[in-house]
């Protein structure tokens, strides 16, 4: 709606002014001149949108809470399909929250989504909510199309920019089990219910997803940049088709709107200082800032008067009708004219990696990575040391060194996907801690500087794993029933199902155990550490050796340590592998078939490509060097 009852009401006392002699404006007719009229409509467009945040988003809060509820809230998500300042929208809930779908790896996530969450992140970390959410994973025409290891960057990517409450789109009711894989929404969402082909074998995951979760929920978020995005338009109609290209990337930074600025930073001691903690080394000025109203100019002079730090160039006029020029002009003049003004100072261009090493801030965060590298980090401020999640993009080994703008400390990686930790060689020299780090491609862990450093540097030798044994023979492999495939199959080695000339297994969805022995190497002892690694797999991948459950495995390396459950000599192995339905559903399209799935909405036609299924192999025993 663009209209209600009190809309002239609202507009006189957001605006200063009576709206009606221009309103014939609203129809495209020029009152006065082109500039008044355009003037006219961003201040009515931005009265809706100050009446969306605090009647809409406001209302809805207040109510909530007066009935012993909390509220998450979304925004506006994807381009701009309403009007309104998704920051603002979301300072009224308890738990900001933005979405992120899933994407492909060669066109990348797609940039509206990225700047919502970055969004979401800011205005829990201004305001103080601190948990973040995210409609997650959220995906489209693709059913029952992701394993873990698929869904693994998706959710990284959520993490890396501040996520620290994933809400999992979708799972569907299934109100009876013998119909599966069962209902979902329409062409949407994840399929995340117990119809999922490995529904049993999902722990490992959503730990995975938890252990960040509550790692990203410590202590407070610690960025050196409050980018404040301008006045007239919504992060996500910003940047719906474009990076945030003049962001820092060595420093943290979060998205400041006009009401954080109005209303909740203040300086202390030379930063920008939120209510709820958050401190920033300066306040750049981007987005839509070539456009200034003057009440945000006067609240820019009163930070530089406390000593605040000011990033960016000169607006070139102000949006608003309400606004006298001559009040506009004078402050730029003040502001930009000489560089300093009070007791801070205003440093003009949009540099603001090189502003911060011209005021003494070592970066946050940098890399000796490749050009071609994409290493994304975030830092939480702990109560007795700080955590740096590292998230590697690319589909690539990466092995640098990392440097954190850290001293005293003493690093540790702390992996998500296990609940261990480790420690790692570092030096400290020129106020950083310099880290040597290996990374696999599509790898995250956090690395902590929690423990005092008793020496200036440390040598930490790596395990070295060699291979020393291979199952490459015969394996017999049971298949869940009543999905197609016979009762037992035998294959000559460790293969993918979709090679199989029996359509059964070739288009089998389910869980198949595949079992065989081995010995173990030539020298092994009881104790000494034993690697079973699976190769590839299609899709997770539950292992008991000797009947001795010893792990579930969902992403490469699909390795585990069986040494706890191996004895010397002769051992047997079972691995149970769940295969998505992708391949059921292609089956069940064949000419003839006799439908074993049932869906509540089209999937797959009968030439759609297989997806790699079971155990691929090459599986191979490893024992540690050193």
């Amino acid at each position: 709606a663009n209209w209600t009852p009190k809309m002239i009401e609202k507009f006189t006392a957001l605006r200063g002014y009576d709206p009606v002699p221009w309103l014939p404006a609203l129809t495209g007719t020029i009152i006065g001149s082109r500039a008044q009229s355009d003037k006219f409509l961003y201040d009515y467009r931005r009265t809706l949108a100050d009446l969306m945040a605090s009647e809409h988003y406001g209302t809805v809060a207040t109510v909530a809470h007066e009935n012993g509820l909390k509220v998450y809230g979304e925004a506006l998500e994807d381009h701009r399909p309403s009007l309104g300042d998704d920051m603002a929208m979301r300072s009224h809930a308890d738990v900001p929250m933005a979405a992120l779908w899933t994407y492909g790896r060669k066109n990348g996530p797609r940039l509206s989504y990225v700047a919502d969450m970055k969004g979401a992140a800011s205005v829990a970390h201004l305001y103080g909510q601190n948990l973040v959410a995210a409609e997650s994973m959220t995906a489209a025409m693709s059913p029952w199309a992701f394993a873990p290891s698929d869904l693994k960057r998706i959710i990284d990517l959520e993490f890396a920019n501040g996520i620290n409450r994933p809400v999992v789109h979708t799972s569907v009711h299934q109100p009876v089990d013998d119909k599966v894989p069962g209902l979902s929404l329409f062409i949407f969402g994840q399929y995340f219910n117990r119809h999922e082909t490995w529904a049993e074998m999902a722990k490992p995951w959503v730990d995975y997803m938890a252990r960040n979760s509550y790692m990203l929920q410590q202590g407070r978020d610690a960025s050196d940049v409050a980018y404040f995005y301008g006045e007239e338009a919504p992060l996500t109609g910003l940047y719906g088709d474009k990076s945030i290209s003049d962001a820092p990337t060595h420093y943290g930074y979060d998205f400041v709107n006009v009401d954080a600025l109005m209303t909740v930073l203040s300086v202390q001691d030379g930063d920008l200082v939120a209510d709820s903690g958050a401190r920033y080394k300066l306040l750049y000025l981007g987005g839509s800032s070539a456009k200034m109203t003057v009440p945000t100019l006067r609240r820019l002079a009163e930070l530089v008067d406390a000593g605040a730090t000011i990033v960016g160039n000169a607006p070139e006029r102000s949006p608003s009708q309400a606004d006298d020029p001559a009040a506009f002009a004078s402050l730029v003049s003040n502001l930009w004219g000489n560089g300093s003004h009070g007791k801070g100072r205003v440093i003009a261009g949009t540099n603001v990696e090189a502003a911060l090493a011209s005021v003494g801030v070592l970066p946050d965060f940098r890399t000796n990575a490749r050009a071609d590298s994409e290493i994304l980090f975030l830092h939480r401020k702990l109560a007795d040391g700080d955590a740096y999640f590292i998230n590697n993009r690319k589909d690539q080994r990466e092995t640098i060194e990392a440097r954190f703008r850290i001293t005293g400390k003493r690093p540790e990686i702390w992996h998500a996907d296990t609940g261990k930790s480790e420690p790692v060689s570092y030096r400290i020299e020129n106020g950083e801690t310099i880290v040597p780090l290996e990374m696999g491609s599509d790898e995250a862990f956090f690395v902590v500087f929690q423990k005092t450093a008793t020496a200036q540097s440390a040598l930490v030798t790596k395990p070295v794993w060699s291979v020393a044994g291979s199952l490459d023979g015969r394996w017999s492999v049971a298949f869940q029933p009543g999905r197609g495939a016979p009762a037992m199959a035998t294959f000559a080695k460790a293969q993918s199902l979709t090679e199989s000339a029996d359509p059964g297994v070739k288009y089998f969805s389910g869980t198949s155990a595949w079992s065989s022995t081995f010995a173990t190497p030539k020298g092994w002892k009881k104790g000494a550490p034993l690697m079973l690694d699976l190769g590839a797999v299609g899709d997770v991948a539950e292992v008991r050796i000797n009947g001795v459950y010893v792990g579930t495995t969902w992403k490469a390396p699909y390795a585990l340590d069986i040494a706890a459950a191996t004895k010397p000599g002769k051992n047997a192995v079972e691995v149970r592998v769940a295969n998505l339905w992708v391949n059921r559903l292609i089956g069940d399209k064949q000419p003839g078939a006799k439908p074993i799935t049932f869906t509540a909405s089209p999937t797959y036609v009968a030439g759609a490509p297989l997806r790699p299924a079971g155990l691929i192999g090459p599986v191979t025993l490893k024992v540690r060097m050193k």
